[in-house]
């Protein structure tokens, strides 16, 4: 890519003070355009499958997680004879399985 003298005035009030001297540090530094450059590179695969694809993975290690932890608890209701009755009665607390 060809050096650029092409040059961008951001105009905005809504800059924190901590943005805009981190914005000035770039700039004196002659840093801020591979900085911005950089940012968009980020988000423009971020756009893409990247973010798609990390959401999915997230989404089934939770299901995989819940999943697990269902099966640890079946095994739990059933090992502690907690499972055997379609119905709930109500007992006296003395007569309540404790867990």
């Amino acid at each position: 890519m060809s050096e650029r003298q092409n040059a961008f005035t951001i105009k905005t009030n809504r800059l924190s003070d901590e943005v805009y001297n981190q914005l000035a540090t770039y700039a004196k530094s002659r840093k801020l355009g591979d900085y911005i450059s950089s940012l968009i590179l980020r988000d423009l695969d971020d756009s893409s499958t990247g973010r798609k694809e990390r959401e999915d993975k997230k989404t089934y290690e939770m299901f995989e997680h819940i999943k697990n932890e269902l099966s640890e608890l079946k095994v739990l209701a059933q090992t502690t004879g907690f499972v055997g009755s379609n119905t709930f009665k109500e007992e006296e607390p003395s007569k309540v399985p404790q867990l």
